[in-house]
């Protein structure tokens, strides 16, 4: 770890409930998925600039990731329909945002990648990052708890390398805010179950990276 001892591996904070609570109607209007996790991941995901104090999209283009990155669906261009417009306009994803500029260090005009999700729980041990430990690629990567339902599991990892016992784990909470240094750690999430069979089990987060 001495190579790791003047970096901001990982931050934690827990947002304000009324910011979750404005953002979280709009997970229930996710669409399908076409690709290879469209059985248990529902999404969305766009490109935004903060502009005068509105976030503002930004032309839609497909998100790929290497195979050397993502393992499960690498070299795959996927296009995703973009975060709904009254979600954007809501105080609270204005405040999500900032709020990652600011842990980030990033100006509050950067460039921002959202993806936002819904992990479903739907057989035994549901993997709610199927690419398993990994990296995204970018500077700075942040995991947004918003909402969980009828599930056990699902909690965030963060490793010092991909060889290693996780270092951290925590449940990713309704409002927990989580901003971990991509280019030091790596991280994944513990398998999701159901805690009565009958009844859907899922968990809603926003991932932010830049």
């Amino acid at each position: 770890m001495s190579a790791l001892n003047n970096q901001n591996l990982l931050q934690l904070r827990f947002l304000n409930q009324n910011i979750i609570a404005q953002v979280k109607p709009s997970f229930n209007n996710l669409p399908s998925n076409p690709y290879a996790d469209g059985a248990f991941r529902l999404r969305r995901y766009s490109v935004v600039k903060m502009i005068n104090g509105q976030l503002t999209l930004q032309p839609v283009k497909a998100f790929v990731q290497n195979d050397d990155i993502n393992k499960f669906q690498g070299n795959v261009e996927r296009v995703y329909e973009n975060l709904s417009n009254e979600l954007l306009a809501t105080a609270g994803m204005n405040e999500i945002v900032s709020e990652f500029c600011q842990l980030s260090n990033i100006p509050l005009d950067s460039e921002i990648e959202i993806h936002q999700f819904r992990m479903l729980a739907i057989d035994s041990d549901t993997p709610p990052a199927p690419e398993g430990i990994h990296q995204d690629g970018f500077d700075h990567v942040c995991i947004c708890g918003v909402s969980h339902e009828n599930i056990e599991g699902g909690e965030l990892l963060v490793y010092e390398n991909r060889d290693v016992e996780p270092c951290f784990k925590m449940a990713i909470k309704d409002g927990m805010f989580a901003l971990i240094n991509d280019r030091h750690v790596w991280h994944n999430a513990t398998p999701m179950n159901k805690i009565d069979a009958e009844k859907v089990g899922y968990l809603d987060c926003f991932v932010l990276t830049a």
